[in-house]
């Protein structure tokens, strides 16, 4: 894989007209699901204002994680140190829609029942949803893993739209599940099906073995659920949890410098974050706008630090946090950057681009 800092500037161009774009690739399991609903919460209450909308979404994101931690497969792969891929969860939100998409991996031989489900659950009025899903849990139908359907009735039931769903096979006896879930504000919209944007996105994850990709608001609230998923996924063996460590301190700062520089607009300090592997190691990526009259100063600084060995940014770091104490705008120090490049295994890359009227600030380390 080329890693470049172009490479988030690219993602970022994929969903810029979007509020919100979250994809997450790698292994599935409880302790994600609050995380999730927290990042889609914060942009759904706090920048669009639609806090019914956000109930129902919140609810629709738990029914379709849970759905696949109960019922999907996972399959062995090697070697062990390679990340865990379950297959991916995304949503995105567009104005007063919201899509929901996942890839799971199921086996063949349950792929006519699940066919059957999903065609008899879209035939279906919202009033008889309700009661076949009354109807299975009076009959106590469960399967081994804790359900027949009763996820995928109430998740077509509250969003009042059918589920589209895909097949794809896997080699053996494996397959992919892929489903849409789609939920409008407005009564009787209906959205575009997404399955083959999300087949493609889902490829370009695998190729770039990346983990989560973030595009949306950048405040402090927003940036503690992504936090926390980064940590639940790295330091699963003796060699992670040493670089868990480092990627943590990198990914705090390189966060912070987008809440604290990026542009405001529309209310939002908007903007694009990306983490991955790397050979043996972890790689994060961010981009954000910024004001042509501030690239200046941020290239001339950058090009300073890259060119700085290890000893002289140490030596610089002390200088400037004395020279902080003094200052009473801290964000003019410039020590975020500083303990960036400390961090990084490798010279930070960056790229400053015209884009929009404004320019476009991507910035790519390596620990």
């Amino acid at each position: 894989m080329e890693l470049t800092p172009a490479s988030a500037f690219r993602v970022y161009l994929e969903v810029k007209d979007v509020q919100l774009s979250f994809s997450y690739r790698g292994p599935f399991h409880d302790g994600l699901t609050d995380r999730i609903v927290d990042i889609s919460e914060n942009t759904i209450a706090d920048h669009m204002g639609q806090r019914k909308m956000n109930r129902k979404v919140s609810f629709l994101l738990v029914e379709c994680f849970q759905n696949i931690i109960k019922h999907g497969e996972q399959i062995q792969r090697e070697p062990k140190d390679e990340l865990l891929d379950d297959g991916m969860f995304t949503f995105r939100s567009e104005g007063d829609s919201y899509f929901i998409n996942s890839i799971n991996v199921v086996r063949k031989d349950q792929i006519d029942d699940l066919k059957a489900t999903v065609d008899l659950i879209n035939s279906k009025t919202k009033a008889e949803l309700k009661e076949m899903y009354r109807a299975q849990l009076v009959s106590n139908e469960l399967s081994e893993k804790g359900g027949a359907g009763l996820g995928l009735i109430e998740i077509a039931r509250k969003s009042g739209n059918r589920l589209e769903v895909e097949f794809e096979a896997l080699e053996g006896d494996y397959a992919l599940f892929h489903q849409q879930v789609f939920f409008s504000s407005v009564e009787g919209k209906t959205g575009e099906n997404q399955i083959p944007r999300t087949k493609a996105l889902y490829r370009q994850l695998e190729e770039s073995d990346l983990m989560m990709t973030y595009k949306g608001d950048f405040s402090q609230k927003s940036i503690l659920p992504l936090l926390n998923i980064v940590e639940s996924n790295i330091g699963q063996s003796k060699h992670e949890a040493y670089l868990a460590k480092k990627v943590g301190h990198v990914l705090i700062e390189m966060l912070q410098n987008i809440s604290k520089h990026a542009k405001c607009t529309n209310g939002a300090k908007d903007g694009i974050f990306t983490i991955g592997r790397y050979k043996d190691r972890f790689f994060v990526q961010t981009g954000n706008r910024v004001e042509e009259k501030d690239a200046a100063n941020l290239e001339s600084k950058l090009h300073e630090l890259q060119k700085m060995k290890y000893e002289e940014l140490a030596i610089l770091h002390r200088e400037k946090i004395k020279e902080s104490i003094y200052l009473e705008d801290k964000t003019k120090t410039g020590l975020g950057l500083i303990q960036i490049a400390k961090a990084s295994t490798e010279a930070p890359r960056f790229q400053i681009a015209p884009f929009d009227g404004d320019m476009f600030y991507t910035l790519s380390v390596v620990v």
